[in-house]
C-alpha cells in the first residue's frame, strides 16, 4: 500500500519503519514509523518532492534540524534525526500521541485559563529557541502537538532559520499567511519578534475562535497584515476584559519595535489583563496534612537530600563523562539522572545543574557517591569559590531568579538570595552575578549572602539601546576583569574592570554566542550556529580568525594545555591547541555534550542520550 504516493506501509527508511500516516502539510507528508534500533515509535517527516529536489533546501533542512535538537526544552518536540535515504529527504522526530492545537480550535474558543496555559508553554519554547538565535518562521496551531495530559510541543523546527539568514531563498514566503508577520511579508530580515507576532496571532484565536487579520483572499489578508490595524477582541467575546485588547495590540504592532520584548512579556501581560495569578512553584506536600506526618516526611526528605546514593543506570539519561587529557579518551562515565547540563569543579566533588528538574547533583569522584541537592529554583550557571559552590538559578516567574551557596563537601546551602540571576563567575576570591541587566558582587565571607558595597556595579545597561530582550547568557573573569556575553537577540560581549566594574568595552559579535572563557591570555566565544569557537584578544579587544570545531558548538572550557569546546550535535568535544589554534583531536563521548570543567583529573563533561 503506497502513503501520499510517497512512502509504503512497512518499507524501511533509513531504520525506521513505517507504520502509517500521521498528517500531511504543505512541505510533505508525516507518518508514524518504528525506529528499528531503539525500538520506539517516531514522526517521521517525509519531504515532498517539491522541497526535495532543491539542494539547498535539502541542506538547511538537515542542517537547522540538528541544531533544533540540540535545543533541548520541555516543550519543543525532540528532534531524533535528520537526513536523507533512498531519494527521500526526512526528519525523525518523538511521537506525540495526542492532537494539535488546531484540531482544539476548530471546536472554538478555549476558556481563558487554558488558553493563557498553551501561550506560556509556546512562549517557552519560542523564548528558548530564539536565545539560541533560531527563528522558527511558521508558528501556527497546527504546529503545536497537545498530548492527553495537555502538554504542549511546538514543531518544525527543522523548517526554521537562524536570525542571520535570509527570509526567502526563492523567492517564496516563508510561513501561513493568517499568522505571518508584516516583515516576513516584505521578506525583511527576521528576529524573534516575528514569532512573537505570529504567537499573538494565535492567541487572538485561542480567545475569539477567528484570526485577526482573515480575509476573503490571501492576498487581501498579506495586505491586512501589513495595512491594517488589530481588531478589539472584547467584541468577540464580550466576557474578556478591555485590556486584553491593548497587550494583543501591541503584540500585533507592524513595527517589531513597538511589540513586547519577548514571548514570556507578552504571557505577563495577558495574566495581568485577565487578572491570572502566574502559577505558583508546585508543592511537593499538601498544607493540610497533620502536624505528626509534616514532620515525619520532612525528616524523610532532609535524608534523602543529604545523603550520597548509587544510580540506578537503566533510569538515568544523563552522564557525567571524564576524559582523560594524556590519551584524549573517554577515562570514565557516570550515569545521572534527568538532564545534567551545567558543570564545574569544586573541592567537594563535582557539581551538576539540571535545570529541568530544579536540582543540583554532586558527583565524589573518589567513592563513585552521587549526592542530590535541592536547589531554590531552575540551576542554569556555576562557579565556585573557596570550599563554596555558588548557583544562579532560575525564578517560578518570568525574570525572577535568586543566587545560592552551597557547602562543596556537604551540599547543605546557605538561605538563597533572591536576585534576578542568569550566570555566575568566579575569580581571585570574588563573585559575579549577572541578571538582565545588571552586574553585581556577591560576599565570599562567611556571613549572611549578600551584595558586596556598591554594587550594583556602574555596568551601562544593554537595554538603553535595544528594544529587545537581553538575557545575559554566561560570565568569566580573567586578565583583571569580568567578561560578560550576551544571547542571539543582543550580539556583544562586554568587558568590566574586575576592581570597579566600570565598562572598559562593548565588543560586537556578528554571531548569537553560546559560552565564553578565558584562558591561555586569550577569550574564548563559542559559535554553535557557524561550527567555530571565536579568540578575543585580550590587548585590542579584537576578534581573531575564528577556530573550526564540530557541529554545534556549545560549552568551551580551558585547562590540561588545551581549550575544550562541547559539540552538541556531533556528540563530540574538539581539543584545541591554544598556541597553534587549530584542532587536534576530537573525542566522541557517547551522547549531547552540554558544558565542560577541567581539573587534576581530566575534563568533566556533562551528557545526556540522543
Amino acid at each position: 500500500m503506497t502513503i501520499g504516493g510517497q512512502v509504503k506501509v512497512g518499507s524501511l527508511l533509513a531504520g525506521y519503519r513505517v507504520v502509517g500516516l500521521a498528517g500531511s502539510g504543505g512541505t510533505g507528508e508525516v507518518y508514524r514509523a518504528h525506529d528499528e534500533r531503539l525500538n520506539r515509535d517516531v514522526a517521521l517527516k517525509v519531504l515532498s518532492a517539491t522541497y526535495a529536489v532543491d539542494a539547498s533546501f535539502r541542506d538547511r533542512l538537515v542542517r537547522e534540524s540538528q541544531l533544533a535538537a540540540s535545543l533541548d526544552h520541555p516543550n519543543v518536540v525532540p528532534v531524533y534525526d535528520a537526513g536523507e535515504a533512498d531519494g527521500h529527504v526526512f526528519i525523525a522526530m518523538r511521537f506525540v500521541d495526542g492532537t494539535d492545537l488546531g484540531a482544539e480550535l476548530r471546536k472554538g474558543p478555549l476558556i481563558v485559563e487554558r488558553a493563557v496555559d498553551v501561550v506560556a508553554q509556546i512562549a517557552a519554547a519560542l523564548d528558548a529557541a530564539h536565545e539560541q538565535g533560531l527563528v522558527h518562521r511558521d508558528v501556527k496551531p497546527s504546529n503545536v502537538l497537545v498530548d492527553h495530559r495537555g502538554h504542549c510541543y511546538l514543531t518544525d523546527f527543522g523548517l526554521s532559520r537562524s536570525a542571520t539568514e535570509p527570509d526567502r531563498v526563492d523567492g517564496s514566503l516563508a510561513g501561513t499567511v493568517d499568522y505571518v508577520s508584516p516583515e516576513q511579508v516584505r521578506g525583511d530580515a527576521l528576529d524573534g519578534r516575528a514569532d512573537l507576532y505570529s504567537l499573538a496571532c494565535m492567541t487572538f484565536e485561542m480567545l475569539t475562535g477567528d484570526v485577526p487579520f482573515r480575509r476573503g483572499t490571501e492576498v487581501a489578508t498579506l495586505f491586512a497584515h501589513l495595512e491594517e490595524g488589530p481588531p478589539a477582541a472584547q467584541p468577540l467575546r464580550p466576557e474578556l476584559p478591555a485590556a486584553i485588547d491593548k497587550v494583543l495590540g501591541q503584540g500585533l504592532a507592524k513595527d517589531p519595535e513597538d511589540r513586547q520584548a519577548s514571548c514570556g512579556q507578552l504571557v505577563d501581560e495577558l495574566r495581568d489583563a485577565l487578572g491570572l495569578a502566574a502559577p505558583a512553584v508546585t508543592r511537593r506536600w499538601r498544607m493540610g496534612l497533620g502536624l505528626l506526618v509534616a514532620a515525619l516526611l520532612v525528616v524523610a526528605v532532609v535524608l534523602f537530600l543529604v545523603r550520597p546514593w548509587r544510580v540506578d543506570s537503566t533510569a538515568a539519561s544523563g552522564s557525567l563523562v571524564l576524559i582523560d587529557p594524556g590519551t584524549g579518551t573517554v577515562a570514565a562515565r557516570e550515569s545521572v539522572p534527568g538532564y545534567p547540563s551545567s558543570v564545574t569543579s569544586a573541592p567537594g566533588g563535582v557539581w551538576m545543574g539540571d535545570f529541568r528538574a530544579g536540582v543540583l547533583w554532586r558527583y565524589e569522584p573518589e567513592t563513585g557517591a552521587l549526592q542530590r541537592i535541592s536547589s531554590p529554583g531552575e540551576p542554569r550557571d556555576l562557579a565556585v569559590a573557596g570550599d563554596d559552590v555558588y548557583v544562579a538559578s532560575d525564578g517560578p516567574e518570568a525574570f525572577s531568579g535568586n543566587v545560592s551557596r552551597h557547602d562543596s563537601r556537604t551540599g547543605m546551602r546557605e538561605e538563597a538570595l533572591t536576585l534576578l540571576a542568569c550566570a555566575v563567575g568566579s575569580g581571585d576570591g570574588v563573585v559575579w552575578v549577572a541578571g538582565c541587566p545588571s552586574v553585581q558582587r556577591l560576599n565570599t565571607d562567611s556571613g549572611p549572602l549578600h551584595l558586596v558595597a556598591g554594587a550594583p556595579v556602574p555596568f551601562a545597561s544593554p537595554l538603553k539601546d535595544s528594544n529587545y530582550r537581553i538575557q545575559i547568557r554566561e560570565l568569566a573573569v580573567g586578565r583583571g576583569s569580568v567578561w560578560v556575553l550576551g544571547d542571539a537577540a543582543d550580539r556583544r560581549l562586554w568587558r568590566l574592570d574586575e576592581l570597579t566594574g566600570e565598562t572598559q568595552a562593548t565588543i560586537d559579535l556578528p554571531f548569537p554566542p553560546r559560552s565564553v572563557v578565558v584562558g591561555d591570555g586569550v577569550v574564548w566565544i563559542t559559535d554553535s550556529l557557524n561550527d567555530a569557537v571565536v579568540p578575543v584578544d585580550p590587548v585590542d579587544n579584537q576578534l581573531l580568525a575564528p577556530v573550526p570545531v564540530g557541529r554545534g558548538a556549545a560549552g568551551v572550557a580551558v585547562g590540561a594545555g588545551a581549550v575544550w569546546v562541547a559539540n552538541a550535535i556531533d556528540g563530540t568535544v574538539s581539543r584545541i591547541d591554544p598556541d597553534t589554534r587549530q584542532v587536534v583531536s576530537t573525542i566522541d563521548v557517547g551522547g549531547i555534550p552540554h558544558e565542560l570543567a577541567v581539573d587534576q583529573r581530566g575534563v568533566w563533561v556533562t551528557t545526556h542520550a540522543r
